[in-house]
């Protein structure tokens, strides 16, 4: 039978900024205060709450190791119910991602995480030596004297490794299992999380908590979903979706959050405990926080966006107004001779839309100049894709021109299958500070863009159902059907084997990677995207 524990445990899923320590002590201390205000018994932070995820070179300074160390110092002083959050450990030369577990002014007990994850955008061996002993350890909660034990994100999925933590820790039946992530978010990995906890310890007797982290921090988006299960893996509560929230929850079995609502915050009304959530939902929240996280933790405040009358430009426009507010989104559509009618309408009707600010700035007369200059080094030669990127780069000027007056950022409106096929210029329209879609393929932008207009026509009809074309040359049109080459693309970026028909294109992925060297940071929400995940070679002869 499950067992009532009948304490309240509270789960803080928060929103560091990497290194900014003061900002950090405050943000655990005040969190942790509203948890104690709300009955909280136990507090729970996420894997590296000290100095946000994932540091990496950072760790390779001193003073940005023992600014972490005195964060922790200073929290625990504070501390007097139980709390547990992740820090960076070191002993002697090692160093360790670790979670500290505070109570009463002091350090009760540190775990050092086992599982060191070193695969995509991971590179935790780099930097860390493994701890050896499963975290362990006994607190008096309320009279009682429970046995909790202690994981670090990784050691959650353990399949890729040797050891089993899983089975010792069932072995050593604790009363609580708490695991604190730093998990980015990719489609459907709440699900995962779900179903590998329920795997690994649905015949475990002990409640299962999960804190995950949330926020944009360069190409990675944390997105919460915390989670509180009693025995059985029967889920209790969850936390908020791509936002920071404190859950708390008593530990007794059987209880739903709709009889808590004297301990939980006013967003817990907006919780739900479906599985079914709408994909494209989750990916819209998750892209606007990333675009929202970067401007606000790299102090920008505004953005400029190159609009096209596309698809591609008219979806990151869309999430742009999200995150950012209309009032600090600024279009700029470029005609040039080649632009249609329909496309500049449909640019202009857009930004009526989203009630953000709209200028159009003919570039024909600058193209006509870049010719004319031009006409003795290309003489005897035919007009080709050299004239056409002109007019690319002529608007990637244009854009980042208006950002460095102004202050504000170019968001790139490439997407994955575009950058996949390298169907994009090179300092013009790949030009800004972060490429939101670039993550994306057509499909899913086309996915994405109909989501949008669920309720209502945001993104005109006739941009969706147009043929897309860049219109850099008369009756031009994208040369690919999206439908067929967008799934082969993503296989081929994961690595999966595909067909000899299909060898060519696996060669053409791979010889644009100059291109994608030189491009935005991209926004990951994929299992694997262009970025620090995926490393190939720029010179590279080897063809499958």
């Amino acid at each position: 039978m499950p067992k009532d524990l009948n304490i309240n445990a509270a789960v803080c899923q928060i929103n560091p900024i990497l290194g900014d320590f003061e900002n950090n002590l405050n943000k655990l201390l005040d969190f942790y205060q509203k948890a104690l205000k709300q009955n909280a018994d136990i507090v729970i932070f996420p894997e590296m709450s000290t100095t946000g995820y994932p540091p990496q070179d950072l760790l390779f300074s001193e003073k940005f190791i023992q600014k972490n160390l005195k964060v922790l110092k200073d929290f625990s002083q504070k501390v007097t119910k139980p709390c547990i959050l992740g820090f960076i450990d070191k002993d002697k030369d090692n160093l360790y991602n670790a979670a500290a577990v505070c109570e009463n002014g002091k350090i009760a007990k540190i775990y050092h995480k086992i599982h060191l994850p070193n695969y995509d955008v991971f590179d935790e061996r780099r930097y860390f030596t493994n701890g050896d002993k499963i975290g362990e350890v006994e607190l008096d909660i309320k009279g009682k004297n429970l046995k909790i034990a202690l994981q670090i994100c990784e050691d959650l999925w353990e399949d890729n490794y040797d050891r089993k933590i899983s089975n010792e820790i069932i072995e050593s039946k604790p009363d609580i299992i708490i695991n604190i992530s730093a998990s980015p978010y990719r489609k459907n990995r709440e699900n995962d999380r779900y179903n590998l906890i329920s795997k690994k310890y649905g015949k475990a007797n002990s409640y299962f908590i999960y804190c995950n982290l949330i926020g944009g921090q360069d190409e990675l988006i944390f997105d919460g979903n915390s989670m509180i299960f009693e025995p059985g893996i029967k889920l209790l509560n969850k936390g908020s979706s791509f936002k920071e929230d404190i859950l708390v929850h008593p530990l007794v079995s059987g209880t739903q959050p709709g009889s808590m609502e004297e301990f939980l915050m006013p967003t817990a009304m907006e919780r739900t405990l479906s599985w079914s959530e709408d994909v494209n939902q989750n990916l819209f929240n998750a892209l606007s926080l990333g675009i929202k996280d970067y401007f606000h933790k790299t102090g920008h405040k505004s953005a400029v966006i190159g609009l096209s009358g596309g698809i591609d430009s008219a979806l990151v426009a869309c999430l742009a107004v999200d995150a950012l507010k209309a009032e600090n989104v600024h279009l700029v559509s470029m005609p040039s001779r080649f632009s249609s009618n329909h496309s500049k309408n449909d640019a202009m009707k857009l930004a009526k839309n989203l009630g953000a600010r709209f200028d159009t700035i003919g570039i024909d007369g600058l193209f006509q100049n870049y010719l004319d200059t031009l006409e003795d080094q290309f003489e005897g030669s035919e007009p080709n894709v050299a004239e056409e990127n002109v007019q690319s780069r002529i608007r990637g000027n244009i854009l980042m021109a208006i950002s460095n007056k102004f202050g504000s950022l170019v968001l790139s409106t490439g997407n994955k299958t575009e950058l996949a096929m390298g169907y994009c210029t090179l300092y013009g329209d790949m030009s800004g500070g972060l490429s939101a879609i670039g993550d994306l393929s057509k499909k899913e932008v086309y996915d994405l863009s109909n989501w949008v207009n669920r309720d209502n026509e945001i993104i005109p009809e006739n941009i969706i159902f147009k043929k897309p074309s860049a219109e850099l040359a008369p009756d031009q049109f994208d040369p690919f059907d999206y439908d067929k080459i967008s799934p082969v693309v993503d296989k081929i970026i994961l690595g999966s084997n595909v067909t000899n028909e299909h060898k060519d294109l696996v060669k053409k992925v791979n010889i644009n990677e100059h291109k994608r060297r030189q491009a935005a940071p991209v926004l990951r929400v994929s299992k694997k995207a262009f970025g620090i995940g995926r490393r190939i070679p720029i010179v590279n002869h080897f063809h499958e």
